[in-house]
């Protein structure tokens, strides 16, 4: 190519289509890298609980939408020796995935002695809700030993019942009375929606250390959730739940499954 034809305004040209060609086809690329990560799971700051940790996930499909959230933990995180002798209570931030479901944060709570009413839940346990409601509305929950305002019929999942009092900073409980787990000195694991002044507000995984010890004998165990026949907002609700072990890692995980979209 001669020095001549390389100073020419069509040669000039030429490089400049060149150039912005390559350009559309780099973005082109980076933006097919950008939708393949919109599919795996992804999880939230590792916090430290008992002699271990835990943390927050998101699990995403190829349209970056939620299908599964749930909290993992280290095989140490639940030593007793390590956790302590007094109730003590972990907030876990989700990751930016999360911002498409339900929730707005996770609180994980030990219970070593267990909690009202004993003859129910008077075993070490834990409670782990998912809030949908931020840390600053839960921390201004009052407590009350009167019943609280119920939400519409609609709204309660099958075969719940509202229990007497508020929590202060927790919210009130509603439990499946037909559970057995709800019933004295059966108590392993069950599942819980949680609610304020009219509002469903936490759904609730509640689980013995003993069950949790279990897990790695029994297998994965996969229960599915009660639904109400209306919901007070759209959005991503959990049809199944989980508790699992993974030997190989010796991380416990409690998934909440299926999130399907309710109007």
């Amino acid at each position: 190519m001669t020095n001549q034809f390389k100073s020419s305004p069509f040669f000039t040209r030429m490089m400049c289509w060149c150039s912005a060609l390559a350009c559309i086809m780099l973005f082109s690329t980076c933006e097919d890298d950008e939708d393949d990560n919109l599919e795996g799971t992804f999880y939230g700051p590792v916090v430290a609980v008992g002699q271990g940790n835990a943390r927050t996930w998101v699990t995403t499909d190829n349209a970056g939408a939620p299908m599964a959230v749930g909290v993992t933990f280290s095989e140490q995180a639940i030593n007793s020796n390590g956790l302590g002798n007094g109730m003590k209570m972990y907030t876990l931030a989700l990751p930016a995935q999360a911002e498409q479901t339900l929730y707005d944060h996770v609180m994980l709570d030990w219970n070593p002695q267990g909690h009202d009413p004993i003859p129910l839940y008077g075993v070490p346990h834990f409670d782990l809700h998912f809030y949908m409601v931020s840390e600053a509305q839960v921390a201004a929950i009052q407590p009350q030993a009167t019943m609280d305002e119920m939400p519409a019929e609609q709204f309660r999942p099958q075969n719940y019942i509202l229990t007497p009092g508020v929590v202060p900073g927790m919210g009130a409980h509603w439990v499946d009375v037909t559970d057995m787990n709800n019933t004295p000195d059966n108590f392993d694991k069950t599942f819980i929606y949680g609610s304020h002044d009219g509002n469903f507000i936490f759904h609730e995984p509640m689980f013995t250390l003993d069950f949790l010890n279990t897990l790695p004998t029994v297998g994965t165990q996969t229960m599915s959730i009660p639904q109400p026949t209306a919901y007070q907002q759209p959005g991503l609700y959990p049809q199944r739940y989980s508790y699992s072990y993974n030997a190989t890692t010796k991380e416990y995980t409690i998934s909440l499954l299926d999130l399907t979209e309710k109007d």
